[in-house]
C-alpha cells in the first residue's frame, strides 16, 4: 500500500500572522522551509485600507484578488488593476503600494528565484461536470474559497478556507470554487 502525500488543514486551524511590514495580517496556508528562509509560501491576506505591500527581495510573487472590489497596484514601472480570480505575477522585492476602495482578499503564492517557480489558477467545480484531476509533478496546494472540494481520498470534502498540500495526483469534484497553486523546481533547473 502506497503512503498518501496529503496533508490537509482545516480552516479554523490556520494560524494568522502580521505582516512584514506591520500593515496587515495573513493567514498561513502553506510553507516550504521557514518564515524567514522559505522555498515558497501561501498566504493568503486581509487588505482593509490602501497602503504599501511588504518587500521580499528575491523571491516571485503572484497575486489573486479572491474576495471584495478591484485593487490597484501601483509598482515602478506601470499600474495594475486586480480582478476577482486573475492572477497577477511579478518581483516581490519591487515597491508595490496598493489602492483599494474596501476591504479585499487576495491569495499569495511566493518562492525562492532560483529554487522555485509556481502557476496559480482558479478551477470552478460543479456537481454534474467531470471530475476534475491535478495531476502530481512538485507540489500543489489547493484553498477552498467558497463551496464543498470532495479530493477522492476518503477524507472528509473541504469546505470555505479548507487547505490540502498534495505530492499525489487529486480528483475534484464539488460544487465551489478552488484555487490551485503548483510549485515546482524552476525549469532551468539541472
Amino acid at each position: 500500500m502506497s503512503e498518501t502525500r496529503t496533508t490537509i488543514t482545516r480552516a479554523a486551524d490556520l494560524q494568522r500572522v502580521p505582516w512584514r511590514n506591520g500593515q496587515g495580517m495573513t493567514t498561513e496556508i502553506a510553507l516550504g522551509g521557514t518564515p524567514d528562509d522559505f522555498a515558497w509560501r501561501v498566504s493568503l491576506a486581509e487588505v482593509t485600507q490602501s497602503g504599501d505591500f511588504s518587500a521580499f527581495p528575491g523571491i516571485d510573487r503572484i497575486i489573486m484578488l479572491i474576495e471584495g472590489g478591484e485593487m490597484t497596484l501601483h509598482l515602478p514601472a506601470a499600474t495594475h488593476v486586480l480582478r476577482t480570480d486573475e492572477p497577477f505575477a511579478f518581483d516581490g522585492g519591487l515597491p508595490v503600494r496598493c489602492r483599494v476602495e474596501q476591504p479585499t482578499r487576495d491569495l499569495n503564492v511566493m518562492t525562492r528565484r532560483g529554487v522555485a517557480e509556481a502557476t496559480l489558477d482558479v478551477r470552478v467545480l460543479a456537481g454534474g461536470d467531470a471530475p476534475v484531476v491535478v495531476p502530481d509533478g512538485g507540489r500543489v496546494v489547493l484553498v477552498v474559497l467558497a463551496g464543498t472540494c470532495d479530493l477522492g481520498t476518503g477524507d472528509a470534502p473541504l469546505t470555505d478556507g479548507d487547505v490540502a498540500v498534495s505530492g499525489d495526483p487529486l480528483t475534484l469534484s464539488g460544487e465551489g470554487r478552488v484555487a490551485v497553486a503548483r510549485i515546482a523546481q524552476p525549469t532551468s533547473a539541472p
